[in-house]
This record gives structure tokens, C-alpha cells and sequence, in this order.
């Protein structure tokens, strides 16, 4: 395993149930810890995502910097009958250059492990100011789950500060959320 000296700590994402349960299945035959759990762990160590989403787990393990994998990891390294090296099992190995804007969603795994791997950036978002303006309570407890290190959430925020992001979906409109860094 491409610079992990522990066995992985694997989660899934994306997965119907008949291929989850086959795919755990699998990683019973291997060393490893599986969370099961619906929301992102951040002792997750490897994403097996079905396919690049705007999942909460698969942004949650981008940000992070994790290994975010295909299924194929996991069925390769089960005939193999031991972990196998991640990088070609990647999302996003078989993108060389990333020069185009916005990043393909397949390549942001890659791009962001590698990037806060060469940085000594703790996370995606470190130094960010951002605003929430979603009114609907799950869709802003994804964001929580993406902050590392930990971030403050005020009810108040000023026109005049300086944003890094500004995250809006009309729809679900309801009221600013300021998020800066403690």
C-alpha cells in the first residue's frame, strides 16, 4: 500500500445493496477495518466510491486527501489475497495533466490527495471563509463533515468579509451561515 504502514480503514459509497453486500463480502477475506456507518468517518483511510458523485463521504474523503478508489480495489486485491498498490486504482489515475477548469469530478480525488500530500495544508478548505445559504438541514451537514481542521458556524456574517466560497442553491434559500476558522 502506497505509504501506509497500517492495514486500511475502508469505507463505501455509491453502492446498491446486493454490491455493497458482495463487497463486503470480499473485504472480509482481508485485513482491514470496514465502517459501515452512513456518514463520513475521518479515520477512513480508503473511499471505494461506485462512480465521482457530490456525495458526502466522497467530497468529505477528497477533501481530506484519502485514497478514493474503484470497487476494483477491493476485487483485485480479494484474488490477490493481499493489499495491493492504490494508484492505479484511483479516480482519476488515468488523467495526466489537469489543465481544464472546472476539474473533471473523476479527477478530484487524485489532484487533492496528491496536492495536501506535497503541501502542509491540513485540509481543502483550511484558511477558508465560506457561507451557507441552504436552508435544508442535510444538505448543510454535508459541509460539516468537509471541515479540516475544525471550523466555527455563526448565525451572522458581514457583507464586507472577504469569502472564499460562497455556496447557494435557491431553492433551499433560508439564511447565511458565515464559517471561518476558530
Amino acid at each position: 500500500m502506497a505509504g501506509l504502514p497500517q492495514n486500511p480503514i475502508i469505507q463505501l459509497t455509491g453502492f446498491k445493496h446486493f454490491e455493497k453486500r458482495a463487497l463486503v463480502e470480499l473485504l472480509s477475506q482481508l485485513d482491514c477495518i470496514y465502517f459501515c456507518e452512513q456518514e463520513y468517518k475521518q479515520q477512513c483511510t480508503h473511499m471505494i466510491a461506485s462512480k465521482p458523485s457530490r456525495s458526502e463521504k466522497f467530497l468529505a474523503a477528497c477533501a481530506a486527501g484519502k485514497w478514493v478508489l474503484t470497487q476494483d480495489y477491493i476485487i483485485d486485491s480479494a484474488k490477490d489475497g493481499r493489499w495491493l498498490n492504490e494508484i492505479q486504482y484511483e479516480w482519476g489515475y488515468k488523467t495526466q495533466s489537469i489543465s481544464q477548469y472546472p476539474v473533471p469530478m473523476e479527477s478530484a480525488p487524485k489532484m487533492w490527495r496528491e496536492e495536501l500530500a506535497r503541501s502542509s495544508r491540513p485540509g481543502v478548505f483550511h484558511n477558508w471563509k465560506v457561507v451557507l445559504l441552504i436552508n435544508d438541514e442535510s444538505r448543510r451537514n454535508i459541509f460539516k463533515s468537509l471541515r479540516k481542521p475544525p471550523i466555527k458556524i455563526e448565525q451572522k456574517f458581514k457583507t464586507s468579509q472577504m469569502l472564499n466560497l460562497l455556496f447557494l442553491r435557491s431553492s433551499f434559500l433560508f439564511s447565511g451561515i458565515f464559517v471561518s476558522h476558530r
